[in-house]
Protein backbone atom coordinates (compact mmCIF):
# COMPACT_ATOMS: atom_id res chain seq x y z
CA UNK A 1 0.00 0.00 0.00
CA UNK A 2 2.71 2.66 0.72
CA UNK A 3 4.57 1.68 -2.73
CA UNK A 4 1.63 2.16 -4.49
CA UNK A 5 1.25 5.90 -3.01
CA UNK A 6 4.31 6.62 -3.46
CA UNK A 7 3.97 6.25 -7.09
CA UNK A 8 0.86 7.85 -7.62
CA UNK A 9 2.30 10.96 -5.69
CA UNK A 10 5.22 10.48 -8.27
CA UNK A 11 3.59 9.69 -11.13
CA UNK A 12 1.36 12.86 -10.69
CA UNK A 13 4.61 15.01 -9.96
CA UNK A 14 6.32 13.82 -12.92
CA UNK A 15 2.90 14.87 -15.06
CA UNK A 16 2.88 18.01 -13.72
CA UNK A 17 6.45 18.31 -14.47
CA UNK A 18 6.08 17.49 -17.89
CA UNK A 19 3.30 19.60 -18.34
CA UNK A 20 4.73 22.87 -17.47
CA UNK A 21 8.02 22.33 -19.58
CA UNK A 22 5.93 21.95 -22.62
CA UNK A 23 3.74 24.75 -21.64
CA UNK A 24 7.25 27.06 -21.10
CA UNK A 25 8.36 25.58 -24.81
CA UNK A 26 5.24 26.88 -26.23
CA UNK A 27 5.80 30.00 -24.66
CA UNK A 28 8.88 30.60 -26.02
CA UNK A 29 7.96 29.32 -29.57
CA UNK A 30 4.49 31.74 -29.86
CA UNK A 31 7.55 34.58 -28.94
CA UNK A 32 9.94 33.90 -31.69
CA UNK A 33 7.98 32.70 -34.28
CA UNK A 34 4.48 34.32 -34.42
CA UNK A 35 4.29 37.16 -31.21
CA UNK A 36 7.44 38.89 -32.46
CA UNK A 37 8.22 41.43 -35.43
CA UNK A 38 10.60 43.47 -37.03
CA UNK A 39 10.58 47.46 -36.20
CA UNK A 40 8.77 49.40 -38.80
CA UNK A 41 9.88 53.10 -37.71
CA UNK A 42 12.46 55.06 -35.58
CA UNK A 43 12.41 54.94 -32.15
CA UNK A 44 10.62 58.08 -31.52
CA UNK A 45 7.53 56.26 -33.34
CA UNK A 46 8.09 53.08 -31.62
CA UNK A 47 8.49 54.08 -28.40
CA UNK A 48 5.37 54.34 -25.79
CA UNK A 49 7.00 57.18 -23.89
CA UNK A 50 8.10 59.49 -26.55
CA UNK A 51 4.79 59.98 -28.26
CA UNK A 52 3.07 62.83 -27.85
CA UNK A 53 0.65 63.19 -24.80
CA UNK A 54 -2.75 64.85 -24.18
CA UNK A 55 -2.40 68.86 -23.53
CA UNK A 56 -2.17 70.29 -20.39
CA UNK A 57 -5.53 71.72 -20.77
CA UNK A 58 -6.70 68.18 -21.23
CA UNK A 59 -4.58 66.71 -18.22
CA UNK A 60 -5.74 69.61 -15.85
CA UNK A 61 -9.38 69.70 -15.93
CA UNK A 62 -11.33 66.26 -16.69
CA UNK A 63 -7.75 63.77 -16.12
CA UNK A 64 -6.62 65.90 -12.69
CA UNK A 65 -10.70 65.78 -11.81
CA UNK A 66 -10.92 62.09 -12.00
CA UNK A 67 -7.41 61.29 -10.39
CA UNK A 68 -8.27 63.41 -7.27
CA UNK A 69 -12.24 61.83 -7.29
CA UNK A 70 -10.72 58.47 -6.87
CA UNK A 71 -7.98 58.67 -4.34
CA UNK A 72 -10.68 60.78 -2.25
CA UNK A 73 -13.26 57.74 -2.57
CA UNK A 74 -10.44 55.50 -1.97
CA UNK A 75 -9.42 57.71 1.03
CA UNK A 76 -12.76 57.50 2.56
CA UNK A 77 -13.37 54.44 1.75
CA UNK A 78 -9.93 53.09 3.60
CA UNK A 79 -10.97 55.70 6.87
CA UNK A 80 -14.62 54.44 7.36
CA UNK A 81 -14.09 50.45 6.45
CA UNK A 82 -11.39 50.06 8.46
CA UNK A 83 -12.45 51.35 11.97
CA UNK A 84 -15.69 49.83 11.07
CA UNK A 85 -13.79 46.36 10.36
CA UNK A 86 -12.08 46.65 13.80
CA UNK A 87 -15.11 47.26 15.40
CA UNK A 88 -16.36 44.06 14.14
CA UNK A 89 -12.80 42.43 15.66
CA UNK A 90 -14.43 41.41 19.10
CA UNK A 91 -17.72 40.22 18.01
CA UNK A 92 -15.32 37.97 15.38
CA UNK A 93 -12.70 36.96 18.47
CA UNK A 94 -16.10 35.94 20.35
CA UNK A 95 -17.38 33.85 17.55
CA UNK A 96 -14.23 32.11 17.14
CA UNK A 97 -14.32 31.32 20.26
CA UNK A 98 -17.83 30.16 20.88
CA UNK A 99 -16.61 28.02 17.74
CA UNK A 100 -13.56 26.45 19.21
CA UNK A 101 -15.84 25.86 22.43
CA UNK A 102 -18.21 24.38 20.37
CA UNK A 103 -16.13 22.10 18.22
CA UNK A 104 -14.01 21.00 21.72
CA UNK A 105 -17.23 20.24 23.34
CA UNK A 106 -18.79 18.27 20.32
CA UNK A 107 -15.52 15.89 20.13
CA UNK A 108 -15.86 15.64 23.92
CA UNK A 109 -19.31 14.56 23.96
CA UNK A 110 -18.36 11.84 21.38
CA UNK A 111 -15.61 10.59 23.67
CA UNK A 112 -17.47 11.11 26.52
CA UNK A 113 -20.40 9.05 25.05
CA UNK A 114 -17.57 6.03 24.01
CA UNK A 115 -15.75 6.03 27.25
CA UNK A 116 -17.34 7.41 30.43
CA UNK A 117 -21.08 6.74 29.19
CA UNK A 118 -21.12 3.61 30.53
CA UNK A 119 -20.26 4.44 34.22
CA UNK A 120 -21.51 7.93 34.21
CA UNK A 121 -24.52 7.60 32.50
CA UNK A 122 -26.01 9.67 29.64
CA UNK A 123 -25.84 12.99 30.04
CA UNK A 124 -23.11 12.64 32.64
CA UNK A 125 -26.35 12.44 35.27
CA UNK A 126 -24.99 9.31 36.95
CA UNK A 127 -24.89 5.62 37.07
CA UNK A 128 -23.46 2.60 38.16
CA UNK A 129 -20.76 0.21 36.95
CA UNK A 130 -19.90 -3.87 38.08
CA UNK A 131 -16.84 -4.32 39.91
CA UNK A 132 -15.91 -6.60 42.84
CA UNK A 133 -14.50 -6.10 45.64
CA UNK A 134 -11.07 -8.18 47.26
CA UNK A 135 -9.39 -8.75 50.24
CA UNK A 136 -5.84 -8.00 50.90
CA UNK A 137 -4.89 -10.11 49.08
CA UNK A 138 -6.53 -9.99 45.81
CA UNK A 139 -9.09 -12.95 46.93
CA UNK A 140 -12.55 -12.39 45.45
CA UNK A 141 -15.04 -11.28 48.51
CA UNK A 142 -18.18 -9.55 47.01
CA UNK A 143 -19.69 -9.01 43.55
CA UNK A 144 -20.97 -5.03 43.67
CA UNK A 145 -22.35 -2.69 41.11
CA UNK A 146 -20.25 0.45 41.94
CA UNK A 147 -22.68 3.89 41.80
CA UNK A 148 -20.38 6.31 39.65
CA UNK A 149 -21.37 10.06 40.61
CA UNK A 150 -23.34 12.03 38.35
CA UNK A 151 -21.00 15.13 36.68
CA UNK A 152 -23.06 17.51 36.20
CA UNK A 153 -21.38 19.63 38.93
CA UNK A 154 -17.95 17.97 39.13
CA UNK A 155 -16.21 21.62 38.18
CA UNK A 156 -17.71 22.96 40.75
CA UNK A 157 -16.20 20.71 43.62
CA UNK A 158 -12.74 20.31 41.36
CA UNK A 159 -10.30 22.45 39.24
CA UNK A 160 -9.95 21.72 35.35
CA UNK A 161 -6.43 20.78 36.54
CA UNK A 162 -7.85 18.35 39.18
CA UNK A 163 -10.09 17.07 36.34
CA UNK A 164 -7.71 16.63 34.20
CA UNK A 165 -5.37 14.81 36.68
CA UNK A 166 -8.58 12.44 37.59
CA UNK A 167 -9.01 11.56 33.89
CA UNK A 168 -5.25 10.83 33.51
CA UNK A 169 -4.37 8.95 35.99
CA UNK A 170 -7.52 7.53 37.48
CA UNK A 171 -9.05 7.35 40.79
CA UNK A 172 -7.94 4.45 42.82
CA UNK A 173 -9.46 2.13 44.85
CA UNK A 174 -11.89 3.09 42.90
CA UNK A 175 -13.25 2.02 39.20
CA UNK A 176 -12.23 5.05 37.91
CA UNK A 177 -9.63 3.92 35.67
CA UNK A 178 -6.27 6.13 33.91
CA UNK A 179 -7.76 7.44 30.25
CA UNK A 180 -4.95 9.71 29.69
CA UNK A 181 -1.58 8.79 27.89
CA UNK A 182 0.60 10.04 31.14
CA UNK A 183 -1.32 7.06 32.96
CA UNK A 184 -0.97 4.67 30.51
CA UNK A 185 -4.96 5.31 28.75
CA UNK A 186 -5.53 5.61 25.26
CA UNK A 187 -6.51 9.31 25.17
CA UNK A 188 -4.15 11.61 23.96
CA UNK A 189 -4.10 14.91 25.90
CA UNK A 190 -6.44 17.18 23.72
CA UNK A 191 -9.11 14.29 23.70
CA UNK A 192 -8.99 14.85 27.90
CA UNK A 193 -9.35 18.39 27.29
CA UNK A 194 -12.30 17.95 25.02
CA UNK A 195 -14.32 15.53 27.18
CA UNK A 196 -13.59 18.46 29.91
CA UNK A 197 -14.75 20.96 27.45
CA UNK A 198 -18.16 19.09 27.22
CA UNK A 199 -18.37 18.46 30.89
CA UNK A 200 -18.25 22.33 30.86
CA UNK A 201 -21.43 22.17 28.68
CA UNK A 202 -23.65 20.15 30.53
CA UNK A 203 -22.51 21.99 34.17
CA UNK A 204 -25.86 23.01 36.42
CA UNK A 205 -26.75 26.46 36.72
CA UNK A 206 -26.11 27.84 40.24
CA UNK A 207 -29.55 27.87 41.15
CA UNK A 208 -29.91 24.05 39.90
CA UNK A 209 -27.20 23.06 42.16
CA UNK A 210 -28.93 24.84 45.20
CA UNK A 211 -32.16 22.52 44.08
CA UNK A 212 -30.74 19.84 43.58
CA UNK A 213 -29.21 19.66 47.30
CA UNK A 214 -32.23 21.01 48.94
CA UNK A 215 -33.76 18.03 46.64
CA UNK A 216 -31.44 15.09 48.22
CA UNK A 217 -32.50 16.37 51.79
CA UNK A 218 -35.31 16.23 51.34
CA UNK A 219 -36.15 12.82 49.95
CA UNK A 220 -33.82 11.71 53.36
CA UNK A 221 -36.56 13.47 55.28
CA UNK A 222 -39.57 12.54 53.19
CA UNK A 223 -40.41 9.32 55.16
CA UNK A 224 -40.67 10.97 58.89
CA UNK A 225 -42.34 14.10 57.33
CA UNK A 226 -44.97 11.53 56.31
CA UNK A 227 -44.92 9.57 59.57
CA UNK A 228 -45.53 12.66 61.07
CA UNK A 229 -48.08 13.81 59.53
CA UNK A 230 -50.97 11.53 58.40
CA UNK A 231 -53.48 13.61 57.01
CA UNK A 232 -50.54 14.25 54.33
CA UNK A 233 -49.93 11.05 53.85
CA UNK A 234 -53.31 10.21 53.62
CA UNK A 235 -53.27 12.93 50.87
CA UNK A 236 -50.43 11.45 49.02
CA UNK A 237 -52.41 8.02 49.35
CA UNK A 238 -55.46 9.23 47.12
CA UNK A 239 -53.75 11.30 45.06
CA UNK A 240 -51.94 8.36 43.83
CA UNK A 241 -55.37 6.62 43.66
CA UNK A 242 -56.67 9.00 41.71
CA UNK A 243 -53.91 8.94 39.07
CA UNK A 244 -54.47 5.30 38.89
CA UNK A 245 -58.29 5.22 38.44
CA UNK A 246 -58.29 7.73 35.69
CA UNK A 247 -56.82 5.42 33.07
CA UNK A 248 -56.61 6.58 29.87
CA UNK A 249 -59.85 9.50 30.80
CA UNK A 250 -57.46 12.28 29.42
CA UNK A 251 -59.32 15.07 31.57
CA UNK A 252 -59.57 12.54 34.81
CA UNK A 253 -55.77 11.99 34.66
CA UNK A 254 -55.01 15.66 34.24
CA UNK A 255 -57.24 16.26 37.17
CA UNK A 256 -55.37 13.75 39.25
CA UNK A 257 -51.94 15.05 37.58
CA UNK A 258 -52.62 18.15 39.38
CA UNK A 259 -53.94 16.68 42.82
CA UNK A 260 -50.65 14.88 42.86
CA UNK A 261 -48.59 17.44 41.97
CA UNK A 262 -50.18 20.32 44.35
CA UNK A 263 -49.98 17.28 47.02
CA UNK A 264 -46.04 16.60 46.04
CA UNK A 265 -45.72 20.18 46.72
CA UNK A 266 -47.08 20.68 50.25
CA UNK A 267 -44.65 17.91 51.04
CA UNK A 268 -42.15 19.08 49.94
CA UNK A 269 -42.81 22.86 51.93
CA UNK A 270 -43.57 21.21 55.02
CA UNK A 271 -39.68 18.90 54.23
CA UNK A 272 -38.57 22.55 53.83
CA UNK A 273 -39.58 23.37 57.37
CA UNK A 274 -38.82 20.02 58.89
CA UNK A 275 -35.21 20.96 57.73
CA UNK A 276 -35.13 24.09 59.07
CA UNK A 277 -36.23 23.20 62.55
CA UNK A 278 -33.54 20.50 62.83
CA UNK A 279 -30.36 21.35 65.04
CA UNK A 280 -27.52 22.15 63.52
CA UNK A 281 -25.63 19.23 63.74
CA UNK A 282 -28.55 17.06 62.50
CA UNK A 283 -28.82 19.27 59.94
CA UNK A 284 -25.09 18.43 58.97
CA UNK A 285 -25.89 14.64 59.46
CA UNK A 286 -28.44 14.86 56.05
CA UNK A 287 -25.79 17.25 54.14
CA UNK A 288 -22.95 14.70 55.07
CA UNK A 289 -25.59 11.77 54.08
CA UNK A 290 -26.14 13.95 50.76
CA UNK A 291 -25.00 11.76 47.69
CA UNK A 292 -22.27 13.85 45.87
CA UNK A 293 -23.18 16.86 47.60
CA UNK A 294 -22.37 15.36 50.42
CA UNK A 295 -19.38 13.65 52.69
CA UNK A 296 -20.40 10.03 52.98
CA UNK A 297 -19.64 8.98 50.01
CA UNK A 298 -16.05 8.84 50.39
CA UNK A 299 -15.69 9.10 53.90
CA UNK A 300 -18.01 5.82 55.10
CA UNK A 301 -17.46 2.42 54.18
CA UNK A 302 -19.77 1.17 51.34
CA UNK A 303 -21.66 4.03 50.74
CA UNK A 304 -21.29 3.59 46.84
CA UNK A 305 -21.80 0.10 46.42
CA UNK A 306 -24.78 -1.87 45.54
CA UNK A 307 -24.77 -5.79 46.54
CA UNK A 308 -26.00 -8.02 43.79
CA UNK A 309 -27.31 -11.38 44.42
CA UNK A 310 -25.56 -13.62 46.49
CA UNK A 311 -25.33 -15.97 43.96
CA UNK A 312 -24.43 -13.84 41.27
CA UNK A 313 -21.59 -11.77 39.92
CA UNK A 314 -21.75 -8.47 37.82
CA UNK A 315 -23.04 -8.75 34.98
CA UNK A 316 -26.24 -8.47 33.06
CA UNK A 317 -29.15 -10.37 34.60
CA UNK A 318 -27.51 -9.78 38.25
CA UNK A 319 -30.07 -8.58 40.70
CA UNK A 320 -29.20 -5.52 42.22
CA UNK A 321 -30.26 -5.36 46.02
CA UNK A 322 -31.80 -1.83 47.43
CA UNK A 323 -29.43 -0.10 50.41
CA UNK A 324 -30.96 -0.94 53.50
CA UNK A 325 -32.69 -4.29 52.84
CA UNK A 326 -33.14 -7.47 54.28
CA UNK A 327 -31.33 -9.47 51.44
CA UNK A 328 -28.16 -6.49 51.32
CA UNK A 329 -28.24 -7.27 55.16
CA UNK A 330 -27.86 -11.21 55.00
CA UNK A 331 -24.89 -10.74 52.07
CA UNK A 332 -23.31 -8.15 54.69
CA UNK A 333 -23.70 -10.48 57.24
CA UNK A 334 -22.72 -13.74 55.56
CA UNK A 335 -19.49 -11.54 54.57
CA UNK A 336 -18.99 -10.16 58.61
CA UNK A 337 -14.83 -9.84 58.61
CA UNK A 338 -14.57 -9.13 54.80
CA UNK A 339 -16.18 -6.40 54.46
CA UNK A 340 -15.97 -3.11 56.16
CA UNK A 341 -18.64 -1.84 58.87
CA UNK A 342 -20.97 0.77 57.48
CA UNK A 343 -20.07 3.05 60.13
CA UNK A 344 -20.91 7.07 59.16
CA UNK A 345 -17.60 8.49 58.77
CA UNK A 346 -15.43 5.40 59.59
CA UNK A 347 -13.12 5.90 56.26
CA UNK A 348 -13.05 4.59 52.98
CA UNK A 349 -11.62 6.78 50.45
CA UNK A 350 -11.33 9.12 52.73
CA UNK A 351 -9.87 9.00 56.00
CA UNK A 352 -12.06 8.15 59.68
CA UNK A 353 -13.35 11.16 60.94
CA UNK A 354 -14.96 9.77 64.00
CA UNK A 355 -13.67 9.14 67.74
CA UNK A 356 -12.96 13.38 67.53
CA UNK A 357 -10.38 12.82 65.02
CA UNK A 358 -11.66 16.23 63.04
CA UNK A 359 -11.29 17.53 66.58
CA UNK A 360 -7.71 16.77 66.55
CA UNK A 361 -6.65 17.89 63.29
CA UNK A 362 -8.48 21.91 63.31
CA UNK A 363 -8.28 23.52 66.63
CA UNK A 364 -11.62 25.41 65.79
CA UNK A 365 -14.40 25.39 63.96
CA UNK A 366 -13.62 27.85 61.88
CA UNK A 367 -10.60 26.16 60.82
CA UNK A 368 -12.64 22.73 60.00
CA UNK A 369 -15.10 24.63 57.99
CA UNK A 370 -12.43 26.74 55.69
CA UNK A 371 -10.47 23.28 54.71
CA UNK A 372 -14.54 22.41 53.62
CA UNK A 373 -14.40 25.49 51.60
CA UNK A 374 -11.82 25.03 49.53
CA UNK A 375 -10.65 21.54 50.01
CA UNK A 376 -6.85 19.84 49.30
CA UNK A 377 -4.46 22.23 47.49
CA UNK A 378 -1.80 21.00 45.20
CA UNK A 379 1.25 20.56 47.57
CA UNK A 380 -0.08 21.82 50.45
CA UNK A 381 -1.07 19.58 53.64
CA UNK A 382 -3.55 20.50 56.14
CA UNK A 383 -4.62 20.27 59.50
CA UNK A 384 -2.61 20.16 62.33
CA UNK A 385 -0.52 17.32 61.27
CA UNK A 386 0.12 18.48 57.65
CA UNK A 387 -2.06 15.42 56.36
CA UNK A 388 -2.88 15.12 52.39
CA UNK A 389 -0.19 15.66 49.02
CA UNK A 390 -3.00 17.84 47.76
CA UNK A 391 -4.14 16.51 44.38
CA UNK A 392 -7.37 17.54 44.86
CA UNK A 393 -8.21 14.40 46.46
CA UNK A 394 -10.69 16.39 48.80
CA UNK A 395 -12.93 18.78 46.39
CA UNK A 396 -14.08 22.12 47.57
CA UNK A 397 -17.74 22.52 48.83
CA UNK A 398 -17.80 25.97 49.65
CA UNK A 399 -15.80 27.95 46.20
CA UNK A 400 -15.70 27.51 42.83
CA UNK A 401 -12.03 26.54 42.31
CA UNK A 402 -11.10 27.21 39.07
CA UNK A 403 -8.56 30.05 40.70
CA UNK A 404 -7.04 27.38 42.39
CA UNK A 405 -5.62 26.25 39.53
CA UNK A 406 -1.65 25.96 39.56
CA UNK A 407 -1.31 25.04 35.82
CA UNK A 408 -1.60 27.12 32.49
CA UNK A 409 -5.59 27.94 31.49
CA UNK A 410 -6.69 29.02 28.55
CA UNK A 411 -9.27 31.95 29.55
CA UNK A 412 -11.32 30.60 26.34
CA UNK A 413 -12.69 27.69 28.15
CA UNK A 414 -13.01 29.60 31.53
CA UNK A 415 -15.90 28.29 34.11
CA UNK A 416 -15.80 30.18 37.67
CA UNK A 417 -16.84 33.64 35.86
CA UNK A 418 -20.47 34.45 35.46
CA UNK A 419 -21.84 36.05 32.09
CA UNK A 420 -22.06 38.97 34.73
CA UNK A 421 -18.53 38.92 35.60
CA UNK A 422 -19.14 37.88 39.04
CA UNK A 423 -17.36 34.61 40.37
CA UNK A 424 -19.79 30.82 40.61
CA UNK A 425 -20.30 30.32 43.84
CA UNK A 426 -19.56 26.57 45.40
CA UNK A 427 -21.57 23.76 46.33
CA UNK A 428 -22.83 24.19 49.46
CA UNK A 429 -23.66 27.36 51.39
CA UNK A 430 -21.44 28.77 54.65
CA UNK A 431 -24.21 27.59 57.19
CA UNK A 432 -24.85 24.33 55.38
CA UNK A 433 -20.72 23.76 55.85
CA UNK A 434 -21.11 25.12 59.62
CA UNK A 435 -23.94 22.16 59.99
CA UNK A 436 -21.51 19.65 58.39
CA UNK A 437 -18.76 21.09 60.65
CA UNK A 438 -21.07 20.48 63.62
CA UNK A 439 -22.25 17.30 63.01
CA UNK A 440 -18.74 16.00 62.11
CA UNK A 441 -16.96 17.36 65.68
CA UNK A 442 -19.77 15.04 67.56
CA UNK A 443 -18.71 12.16 65.48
Amino acid sequence: MQVLANSTQRNLGMAIAVAAIVGFAIYLLYNVLWAGRAEKGSELELAPNRKPYLSDEELETKKLDFSLATGLVTLVIIGVALPLYWLGEPGRHEGYVDYTRDQFASRGFEQYEERCANCHGGGGLGGTTATSVTDDNGNFVAAIQWEAPSLTTVLYRFSEEEVRYILNYGRPPTPMQAWGTPGGGPLTSQQVDEIIQYLKSIQLAPDQVEAEVLDGLIQQVRADVLAANPLLTQQLVEANQAVTQAGADEAAAEAAGRQLAATEQEIREVSEQYIRNLASPERGELLFNNAEYGCARCHTPRESWLFTGPEQVPGEGAVVLAKGSEAEAEVVAALRGLIPDQVPGGGAFGPNLTNGSTIRQFDTPEGHAGFIVVGSQEGAGYGNFGQGDGGGQMPAFGVCVGDRDSGERSPIFGFCTLPDGSTRPGVLTDQQIADIVAYEREM
